[in-house]
């Protein structure tokens, strides 16, 4: 029951990232604004990582060395990338609901790569987090490709974090097999992002700064960041519980819980983003179909 209970506080930190940074990036490009709470991550993570796990950091195995390489980039560079510019182009109950896509993707990889097996109640409520997601969309791509082109890019995006999300649990847990350490891991997978990014995210500024509009106040864009501070935060709690849950159960069984997070998010966005995003009995239905699915995950777990 440990690892459930690490997916479903991991569901939430994903959930709470999601919508803190939308608020943030009203007046925040979406590539700086995944720096700075990358660097919000890494800084939690490492004072959790001195903290609780100090004797571990002189101890990595090399072996380990070229997985944690792969989790920085998959991770930052495919998932929290992508997650970020698609909350931006489509907004964060939209593209909660297709991030949650990791589950369906890792059980593909878990069970194609690393042997796990699907217990049959596990494939059924995979498959009801899919078609959550599918009710949930409705007709919306469609409209979109008709009346913009870039809505369909941010679902798209989504997508893609939700491949590169569903990666990185199988990854995160053939590290865990190699080096036992899940706040060690998460710190230096984070200066590997945080590297890897830094290019990218350099240009991006340069060319086109961090404001949003022309003669946008200081303090406004300070405010702006620290919601994307509060949500890098965030995020490292839901990282760190994801790697402990995978390091106590199998991939097929945690992602499709941590799927569940966007039913957090549409409430929580309903509450605090009512000014900018509408939450639809539609949506409100696929993300309950979605827990569904989740239920029957745990169910299936315990059998």
């Amino acid at each position: 029951m440990a690892a459930v209970a690490f997916s479903i506080l991991a569901a939430f930190g994903f959930a709470s990232s999601a919508v803190l940074s939308r608020q943030g990036l009203q007046a925040v490009f979406p590539l700086p604004g995944v720096m700075v709470s990358l660097i919000f991550s890494f800084l939690f993570t490492g004072i959790m990582a001195l903290l609780f796990a100090f004797s571990d950091i002189g101890s990595i195995p090399q072996a380990a060395l070229l997985w944690i390489l792969g989790l920085g980039i998959v991770n930052y560079f495919g998932g929290r990338t992508q997650n970020f510019l698609s909350v931006n182009l489509i907004g964060a109950s939209r593209a909660s609901l297709f991030v949650a896509s990791q589950a369906p993707f890792a059980a593909l990889f878990a069970v194609a790569f690393t042997g796990e097996s699907l217990h049959l109640l596990v494939g059924l409520g995979t498959a009801g987090v899919v078609g959550g997601l599918i009710f949930a969309s409705g007709t919306s791509i469609l409209e979109g490709w008709r009346g913009d082109k870039i809505f369909v890019l941010g679902y798209l995006m989504a997508l893609g974090a939700g491949a590169s999300y569903g990666a990185t649990n199988v990854m995160a847990k053939q590290t865990l097999e190699v080096f036992d350490s899940p706040l060690v891991i998460t710190m230096l997978s984070m200066l590997v992002g945080m590297l890897v990014l830094a290019p990218l995210v350099g240009a991006s500024t340069a060319h086109s700064g961090v404001h949003r509009e022309k003669g946008q106040g200081f303090s406004k864009n300070l405010w702006s960041l620290r919601w994307v501070a509060l949500a890098g935060i965030a995020s490292g709690i839901a990282v760190i519980s994801l790697y402990f849950a995978v390091q106590r159960a199998d991939v097929v069984v945690i992602s499709p819980i941590v799927s569940s997070s966007p039913l957090i998010t549409l409430f929580l966005a309903h509450v605090f983003l009512t000014r900018l995003e509408r939450v639809t009995k539609r949506l409100l239905f696929g993300a309950l179909l979605a827990v569904g699915g989740v239920v029957l995950v745990v169910i299936g777990n315990q059998l």
